[in-house]
């Protein structure tokens, strides 16, 4: 993607390469807190193979922390062990901090930095900083202009972090219509006036530091005329992103009944930020009319911390409540599938069959190829990050299965569910997403193991959809073609 010729701001605020932010909420803090005792209970269930015996042979090294937080019944330790409700259901769950670091940096050299935040009132001075910063059109001088004194405070922390800096960068070109994948999760759809964003994660703590190319917020500017937000897991809901984009930019977010230390309320925390069209409707409403595009909400089952015989949460509201999007324009559908799959009550394979009644063929599934259960999350919880943890907590029983034949019960859709559902649905295409990310121009990792699985299963069923192998950065238009790398610099 390379600049076009115009004016150039030569001391334009921009992120640096290898800048990360994450917000932290009171659960967050909660869940960091606990993980220690839950995995040690972990490790316990490992070396005494009983799910009783283990929670409370850890409860003892953790007595305070259980004592504070958890239901524990000595009569009934499997059943009754919980968290407190007041745990699960919050009142409030306020973001506390934004925290900083360049990971290019070692932290002797460049340390990194949190914003305590004590008054979430302040939170649209923080999205107003972070906007001003990310359209990467104005000098220090002035974005201090345009904010109050303590983001202008903030605003100094970062550049001596190398959060941003002044540098010079030419105009990008928009890209043209088709669909564009960006970091992991992140996808860009474009028609030829209008652009979408799902998921966007940019200058984020999932990102790789060490990319030489990748895609930045200052490359979308004026490309995103709404954002669609699938569900609360970490890898696809990041506020900071969000707040690098013009308030009244269209979000739309799941609905979520009720706040939980499983899934926030993204609609209440969206607009806490100062954003004005915060959109949150039931499943297979009416579209949602995007500039020529229409955005159809459609079910998202799967990715629950649930299995056959531990089928139901403690509370029918701790659910990872999200969305898959089907998106229309002209003569054009596509369907996100996102990290959507199977739970013991519904499936996508059943979502299929309701959107070819509803919608005739889909021209293209756009899904996570990797078949993930609860087994996938192992032992080790330093390897996740503390939304997943969060979300074992709605069905803490679900422990008692780690490394089990019942364990193994997949939750997100793998390539025989991705070809079954391309059949049902008659696409004509498939591309593999959210899979981690990679340098801009390569595949991500697991692209080579899983498309020819996929493949293989779309030949079993005599499925003519064709399996499209696409490299981050890249874009499949209407036409049935590749755009490769379009957002090389």
């Amino acid at each position: 993607m390379g600049g076009t010729p115009g004016m150039v701001n030569s001391d334009a605020i921009s992120f640096f390469r290898g800048a990360q932010l994450r917000t932290v909420t009171l659960s967050d803090r909660l869940s960091s807190v606990i993980q220690p005792f839950i995995q040690e209970v972990l490790d316990q269930l490992s070396a005494l193979g009983n799910f009783g015996q283990a929670i409370l042979s850890a409860a003892q090294n953790h007595q305070p922390i259980v004592e504070q937080f958890f239901e524990l019944n000595p009569n009934q330790v499997e059943t009754s062990f919980s968290l407190q409700p007041q745990c699960l259901f919050p009142k409030a769950n306020p973001i506390l901090a934004l925290e900083y670091r360049n990971a290019r940096y070692p932290a002797f050299l460049v340390p990194a930095g949190s914003w305590t935040i004590n008054d979430e009132a302040t939170l649209p001075d923080l999205q107003h900083l972070l906007y001003l910063c990310g359209q990467s059109k104005l000098s220090y001088d002035q974005i201090c202009d345009q904010v109050a004194a303590p983001m202008v405070a903030l605003l100094d922390h970062w550049i001596a972090s190398r959060i941003v800096k002044p540098q010079s960068l030419s105009p990008y070109t928009p890209p043209p219509a088709g669909v564009f994948r960006l970091q992991h999760a992140t996808l860009l759809y474009r028609t030829r006036t209008t652009g979408i964003l799902i998921d966007p994660h940019l200058h984020s703590s999932y990102g790789l530091p060490q990319l030489e190319q990748d895609v930045t917020r200052a490359k979308l500017e004026g490309c995103v005329d709404a954002i669609l937000i699938s569900h609360s897991h970490y890898d696809h809901w990041h506020c900071p992103t969000l707040m690098m984009f013009d308030r009244g930019t269209p979000i739309v977010v799941p609905k979520v009944p009720r706040g939980s230390i499983t899934c926030d309320d993204m609609q209440a925390r969206i607009s806490s930020l100062g954003f004005k069209q915060v959109i949150a409707v039931d499943w297979n409403s009416e579209p949602i009319q995007i500039g020529d595009m229409e955005v159809y909400v459609l079910p998202f089952y799967g990715e629950q911390p649930l299995v056959p015989g531990y089928d139901q949460p403690k509370y029918p509201e701790l659910r990872n409540w999200g969305n898959t999007y089907l998106i229309r324009y002209e003569d054009y559908s596509s369907w996100c599938l996102v990290d959507s799959g199977m739970e013991p009550a519904a499936s996508m394979i059943e979502v299929a069959q309701q959107v070819t009644q509803r919608f005739g063929s889909v021209d293209q599934i756009i899904s996570n190829f990797q078949g993930l259960s609860y087994n996938s999350i192992g032992r080790d919880l330093s390897r996740w990050g503390v939304d997943i943890v969060a979300n074992l907590l709605s069905n803490p029983q679900i422990l008692a299965l780690t490394n089990t034949e019942a364990g193994s019960y997949l939750a997100t859709v793998g390539p025989r569910e991705v070809a079954e559902i391309c059949a049902i649905v008659g696409a004509k295409s498939c591309l593999p997403y959210a899979d981690s990310g990679a340098e801009l121009g390569q595949p991500s990792i697991h692209d080579g193991i899983l498309i020819p699985q996929v493949e293989a299963e779309l030949r079993r069923l005599g499925c003519p959809t064709q399996v499209i192998p696409w490299a981050i950065g890249d874009g499949y238009l209407p036409s049935l073609q590749l755009c490769k790398h379009f957002f090389n610099d």
